[in-house]
């Protein structure tokens, strides 16, 4: 499990001189490969964490969404009070509590037990995902940034693509409480590791002024009534007011939020620095990923396993090619960038993800392994390709002195677009699933008793309770929502490619080698 970090770490030993020490970049690539792989390791197991707690999708998709809206509402706070009181001190606190609550989730009795282990881990991630990448940052010459950023993605991205392997081969052999319990065992490894070897902050990084606690309550606020409104879409129409009015509240939270930090002697982030180009079209850029990316391929998880037949080794298997594909070009993306420009880069890897998911969408119940493979690995080389180079060009513009704010707020938005697009996109996945089961189940008795269950995806539970034929027919059900859910978000990733080669240009083009400008960079050393 530590061999993928351990490999980007000799990279970055290679590519990267500045950093004191080779243990704590190691330290850190293990630590932020685990904040990246319990993102991505769920999905593997939430078929059986729904067979144990006979539970339906609402619950499954708390249990992911609390990760993401306890690490996204920190990440903002967590970076701004490592720029102002030492990154490495506020990095191990998080890392104790990710690894307490890695050890909630393991031992979870229940569902609610699970989701509050998972949001103490959110908030371990908060920090440490935000002031890693910032304390290296800070670390590197400037000109290294982009060498960095590519390297460190590689760390993330591989680890959200590897996290259903992983938790595939746990799950078949250990059982699912297992993918949280190796978190435990190795951040007993990595924080002694990071206390050693990775250095206090220097007395000039650090400033006496106080963290805006008011702003970052507003702001956890006003995700958890957005996101717990939209949630409930599944079962409910907007008109409702269990939906809309959580999140009338939500954004009424929000404007409170905006009029709130406008007076703010100490803001969550450098607002100056946010407005930067081209930090504001990679937020864009980033918002339209997430949402899209985030809730189909939740939805795609659950279908592998209950309707395809998938084990969760396989299902974690056919991922295979989307991590080979982040890995390899990761790394070259920030360098593609400085040849062609970060509009276009952007653009053929977002182009390249939208291939994959319009190729996911064409699935049918006799859809084989290797063909989901294969579309997985086309939407991961797109990945690879196009978003390291966006990172790249939004951070080289920051001045050093706000890489960890910044840092912080782009994780901050990146990490709520994926909880309202679990949300959103799992409602437009119940809507469909819900109206093929209505045209199609009249001749099951049970068919309305039945419905929560199908749009939750739990077709094993129903083969077993109302026969094959009731099976099938909710499998086929099941299939039309997400595979419309895939296209959806093909065609909103297609739209995201389109609009970034304009919004971004040619940033980030360099001059040839020849010019004397710029350092090419042999991968192969």
């Amino acid at each position: 499990m530590c061999g993928y970090p351990t490999m980007l770490f000799t990279a970055m030993s290679d590519k990267i001189r500045s950093p004191k020490t080779s243990l704590a970049l190691l330290a850190l690539a293990i630590g932020q490969f685990l904040v990246g792989l319990d993102l991505s390791v769920m999905s593997v197991a939430l078929p059986s964490i729904q067979r144990e707690f006979n539970e339906g999708m609402l619950q499954l998709q708390w249990a992911v969404m609390a990760y993401m809206v306890a690490g996204a509402a920190l990440a903002v706070p967590f970076g701004a009070l490592g720029d102002r009181l030492g990154r490495r001190r506020l990095y191990l606190f998080g890392a104790g509590v990710f690894a307490v609550g890695s050890l909630v989730s393991a031992l979870a009795p229940g569902m609610i037990p699970l989701i509050i282990g998972r949001a103490l881990q959110g908030v371990g991630s908060g920090a440490m995902g935000t002031l890693a990448l910032a304390m290296l940052v800070a670390a590197v010459p400037r000109d290294q940034i982009g060498k960095l950023i590519g390297l460190w993605t590689a760390v993330t991205s591989g680890a959200s693509a590897l996290g259903p392997l992983i938790g595939g081969v746990l799950v078949s052999a250990l059982g699912w409480r297992s993918v949280f319990g190796i978190n435990v065992i190795l951040m007993a490894l990595v924080i002694p590791l990071v206390m050693r070897e990775v250095p206090n902050d220097t007395p000039e990084t650090r400033s006496q002024s106080k963290v805006d606690v008011l702003g970052a309550a507003l702001l956890t606020m006003s995700m958890i009534f957005i996101a717990g409104g939209l949630s409930l879409l599944e079962h409910n129409p907007f008109t409702s007011p269990v939906v809309w009015g959580p999140v009338l509240v939500g954004l009424l939270v929000v404007l409170a939020l905006v009029l709130q930090q406008r007076r703010s002697p100490m803001p969550l982030t450098d607002w100056a620095a946010i407005k930067v180009a081209p930090i504001p079209a990679t937020l864009v850029l980033l918002v339209i990923l997430g949402m899209v990316l985030a809730g189909a391929m939740l939805q795609q998880t659950m279908l592998v396993q209950n309707v395809l037949g998938f084990s969760p080794l396989i299902a974690g298997l056919v991922s295979f090619g989307a991590s080979f594909m982040l890995v390899v070009l990761s790394p070259i993306s920030p360098l593609v960038m400085r040849r062609i420009g970060l509009g276009l880069t952007s653009g053929l890897g977002l182009a390249l993800t939208a291939a994959g998911l319009f190729g996911l969408s064409t699935m049918s119940e006799s859809t084989g392994p290797w063909s989901v493979a294969l579309f997985l690995a086309i939407m991961g080389a797109g990945l690879g390709f196009g978003m390291p180079a966006v990172s790249a060009g939004a951070m080289e513009a920051v001045p050093r002195k706000s890489t960890g704010a910044v840092s912080g707020f782009l994780n901050l938005i990146g990490s709520i677009s994926a909880v309202l697009g679990i949300a959103v996109v799992g409602a437009i996945s119940a809507t469909q699933v819900a109206a093929a089961w209505q045209a199609t189940s009249s001749s099951i008795a049970n068919a309305a008793d039945l419905s929560d269950e199908v749009i939750s995806g739990a077709i094993p539970e129903i083969r077993q309770k109302a026969g094959a034929q009731a099976a099938k027919i909710a499998g086929e059900a099941y299939l039309v929502g997400v595979t419309d859910a895939l296209r959806i978000a093909g065609w909103g990733v297609l739209a995201a490619a389109v609009v970034s080669v304009p919004l971004l240009g040619n940033r980030g083009r360099q001059p040839k080698p020849a010019d004397g400008l710029v350092e090419d960079v042999d991968l192969t050393e």
